[in-house]
């Protein structure tokens, strides 16, 4: 997630969009706070999806602790897809005078476990069959995006380490935890001198270990810089940091193909690399100003859908042994675009016939139908 943003279709555009079909949970909440969906995943037809007020408090007074002024309860939304309905939401803490954060990322991992994060407090994990919770307060504070490992340990970014003193603000780092919760291991990333390189997100490659993160490089002035870092299996550093391209969002299949999304000169590309297919690059033209490639899920088939924020969601699938692409754009209800409000898509998935996504506008899931027009990838000359 491009924290530092606070403050500071394919070559020809998509398709005008359709109206989405528009599903809203009940409001919940602390009090005065309406908590909307962000960061989702998904597990045997249930997307799993945090929620949180942080971006409407963003919005209403600039500050980016502003969800700490009100306590209220860590929740986990679900949505079941085969019944287009909510489920009740997961709870791992209720309101109390000292739980303020909320739930900001989420890992639906094949242990039947959800895990979560919550930045300016404690990750945890909930079993939804069982509605059993545990914390992890020995992983410390900070923790933002999640990912599955190798083994299935978890991968988790530290953003930052002056979560309760900004001013103390050091450089960020990838944390490897058990399926436990166990610390195995914590390994700072540091990309120049005066700066604080703090770290939002870690691809892991399940064939070889092998990873990937991106992080905001944050200088005493403000200004900000984008950096990339290479990791080997034990998460050595191999390369980084590299600052061009612009890494928006990266991540990889299950066969260990990389779907990277880059900012080239204001032009957005789709990056494949590895796994068993030759190299790929795709033009996605140009992208706007607010935009950010946000979050990328793949299918049981395959298919890879990459979401922006704007509503805007890439994707890529393989049939007859060759990759080809999509667009397709999100059309936000009324309430939840500007003048009237504001909002962000974050995670998009596919099913056979249908794309869904989480909207940061309430609890609010969006669906549209699978893009009937496909086109090549051709591979990289």
């Amino acid at each position: 997630m491009a924290l530092a943003l606070w403050v500071a279709g394919c070559a020809s555009p998509p398709p005008a969009p359709d109206p989405p079909h528009v599903f809203r949970a009940p409001e919940s909440g602390g009090e005065g706070e309406r908590y909307s969906a962000w960061f989702g995943d998904e597990r045997d037809g249930v997307i799993y999806f945090g929620l949180s007020p942080f971006w409407t408090a963003l919005w209403a007074t600039s500050d980016p602790r502003a969800d700490l002024r009100v306590p209220g309860p860590h929740l986990i939304g679900r949505f079941d897809l085969a019944s287009e309905s909510f489920l009740s939401p997961l709870q791992a803490r209720a309101s109390a005078p000292d739980v303020r954060s909320s739930v900001w990322d989420v890992l639906a991992h094949p242990n039947g476990w959800v895990y979560y994060t919550t930045f300016y407090e404690d990750m945890g994990r909930v079993y939804p069959a069982t509605g059993e919770v545990e914390h992890f307060p020995e992983l410390g504070r900070g923790l933002n995006e999640l990912a599955l490992g190798p083994n299935g340990r978890i991968y988790v970014t530290r953003y930052g380490s002056g979560v309760d003193d900004p001013s103390a603000s050091g450089d960020g780092s990838i944390v490897v935890a058990s399926e436990s919760g166990l610390k195995l291991k914590e390994i700072p990333l540091h990309a120049r001198d005066g700066s604080v390189t703090a770290v939002k997100s870690i691809a892991v490659d399940p064939t070889s270990g092998r990873a990937l993160a991106n992080a905001d490089v944050i200088a005493s002035d403000g200004r900000v810089e984008f950096a990339r870092f290479g990791l080997g299996r034990e998460l050595a550093l191999v390369f980084g940091p590299v600052f061009e391209p612009e890494l928006l969002f990266v991540a990889f299949a299950p066969d260990g193909r990389m779907y990277a999304i880059e900012d080239v000169d204001g032009r957005l590309q789709l990056v494949l690399r590895g796994g068993v297919r030759v190299p790929a690059t795709l033009d996605l033209g140009p992208r706007a100003a607010t935009d950010f490639a946000q979050d990328i899920h793949f299918a049981a088939d395959g298919t890879a859908a990459i979401a922006f924020w704007s509503g805007r969601v890439e994707l890529v699938r393989e049939r007859d042994g060759r990759h080809e692409h999509a667009s397709l754009a999100f059309a936000k209800p009324d309430d939840c675009g500007p003048p009237p409000g504001r909002s962000l898509v974050y995670s998009a998935f596919t099913t056979k016939t249908d794309v869904y996504a989480t909207l940061f506008c309430g609890a609010t899931i969006l669906r549209a139908p699978l893009p009937t027009r496909w086109t090549p990838i051709a591979p990289d000359p």
